[in-house]
């Protein structure tokens, strides 16, 4: 009974795990877009984007602004607890159970870069088609700033627009130390944005229809690179399926290995007790291990 116990619930912690992380995609560009266009809008103290104080309140909206580590590491040990307390309830010994702590722990953390992520991917998609436009207006409005904000408008509601609209109005309020600060976030938050940034500061400086050629050359070497990302992130998503399906596969070679009654009464041992959470916790330590590493690779 334990060994049944054992696998169902790693099976529906994993379940769990997999369909929240699935409605919180869904979630993310919404949220994405709302924290931006209040930070453009000076509506709520907003830390800046590329900040890891953004990144935690992008994933944790009900976080104070000035203490995003506290409640960060408070959601932590509150996702921690679950993961020790949901075991615990479909009967698995409490030494067992850290397992699901340790599991829980690693989850929250990569909650917070996946959302951050998945906002840099929401901008860099629409980045190609935004410089093209850029380029065709430069040619009748050779405002750069002119040019930006009516873009902006004309875009749908997401997380570029809101960025551009931010830096928009940074630029106009501080200036030339406005052109350095966003071109410097633009950096932080992507390389392709920041070179996007980097050839509307140059627009604004030098001026002349030859710049709206250059960013539309840009716009199509852009649009290449991403669409080679594009393509390397499907494989890297099959990778992770792939990991996704072996650490179920696990569970019921799990359950298959404690059907056996002698495995079965084996369980109760602590040391065994141990070494399974030692296991369970070193594999969901490899499988985020591997998904930071594809992450760093595209």
């Amino acid at each position: 009974m334990e060994a049944a116990v054992l696998a169902a619930a790693a099976s529906a912690a994993a379940l769990a795990f997999f369909l929240i992380d699935a409605l919180a995609r869904r979630a993310a560009p919404r949220e994405a877009a709302r924290r931006l266009e209040a930070f453009a809008g000076g509506r709520e103290a907003e830390p800046p984007v590329s900040s890891r104080a953004f990144q935690i309140r992008l994933a944790l909206p009900w976080a104070p602004p000035g203490r995003e580590e506290e409640a960060f590491l408070l959601f932590r040990l509150a996702a921690a607890g679950l993961g020790g307390l949901l075991p615990l309830a479909f009967g698995i010994p409490p030494l067992a159970a850290l397992a699901g702590a340790a599991v829980g722990f690693m989850a929250a953390g990569e909650m917070i870069c996946s959302r951050f992520d998945r906002m840099v991917r929401e901008i860099e998609e629409e980045l190609p088609v935004f410089l093209e436009r850029l380029a065709a207006v430069l040619q009748i409005t050779p405002h750069i700033l002119v040019a930006v904000e009516g873009l902006a408008e004309a875009m749908e509601a997401g997380a570029l627009r809101s960025w551009l609209e931010s830096a928009v109005a940074r630029i106009r309020q501080e200036g030339e130390a406005g052109w350095q600060a966003v071109q410097d976030e633009a950096w932080q938050i992507s390389p392709s944005l920041g070179l996007a940034a980097f050839l509307m500061r140059r627009a604004h400086e030098t001026g002349g229809p030859g710049y709206g050629q250059a960013l539309a050359a840009a716009a199509g070497r852009l649009g290449r690179i991403l669409a080679a990302r594009d393509a390397a992130r499907a494989k890297a998503d099959g990778v992770m399926g792939a990991v996704r399906t072996m650490a179920l596969a696990l569970a019921g070679v799990l359950f298959l290995f404690l059907a056996n009654p002698m495995m079965r009464q084996a369980v109760r041992d602590p040391l065994v007790q141990v070494g399974y959470a030692a296991a369970v916790a070193a594999a969901g330590y490899g499988f985020f291990f591997i998904r930071d590493m594809v992450r760093e690779a595209i």
